[in-house]
């Protein structure tokens, strides 16, 4: 079931000192361990000798699976009680490539094809999210986890293919985001551990 402290629970249901005055800019996210993002991180210095920008702190890192943008101080702690609703089923992505998106100028990891429990995950949270008036982005989901902002033109397809990584992420989480002269801080509100690869499903 979920894994969620005392703490996470008052953070849901408090505006924090980084929030806005309307709302807090929250997301669903695949949040990694320690060593893998320590691992991640050595993917971030070698793309930043080719690209330059900013590296992401590895205490940023992760896999988002709905970002939602502002919203209001008495939703999160609903979005929050989403977690405690599900019984997510995990499994390993494996992490293969550099990607980039131009707009943003972001380079960044990925896999060469999304796991079916990654597509299952994230259909499940959406049909949740729809239910509560959220709607979906039109644009097809492509897992990855960003690595470098504002990062010079170019294509990552020159860096030399990265050493596969295998990664197993054991908690999806409810996190705020706020920015700061230096980049993005995030806050943790809520989180629920992933189930291992079996029999169970996402629960509708």
């Amino acid at each position: 079931m979920t894994a969620r402290s005392d703490a996470s629970r008052r953070q849901a249901a408090s505006p924090g000192a980084d929030a806005g005055p309307s709302g807090r800019r929250v997301f669903f996210a695949l949040w990694p361990d320690r060593e893998t993002a320590g691992l991640l991180s050595g993917w971030a210095r070698h793309a930043h000798a080719a690209f330059g920008g900013r590296i992401m702190r590895a205490d940023t890192l992760h896999l988002t699976l709905a970002f939602l943008g502002s919203v209001p101080h008495d939703r999160v702690a609903e979005l929050a009680a989403l977690l405690d609703e599900a019984e997510l089923t995990g499994g390993t992505l494996r992490l293969d490539r550099y990607g980039r998106f131009r707009g943003p100028q972001i380079v960044w990891a990925g896999p060469s094809a999304s796991p079916p429990w990654l597509e299952a995950m994230h259909g499940w949270l959406w049909r949740a999210l729809a239910r509560r008036g959220f709607d979906r982005p039109e644009e097809p989901f492509r897992p990855h986890v960003s690595l470098l902002r504002r990062a010079a033109p170019g294509d990552p397809a020159i860096l030399p293919p990265p050493r596969p990584l295998d990664w197993t992420p054991r908690r999806c989480v409810l996190a705020a985001s706020a920015p700061r002269p230096d980049g993005s801080f995030y806050e943790i509100l809520a989180e629920s551990a992933l189930r291992g690869p079996g029999p169970g499903v996402q629960r509708e």
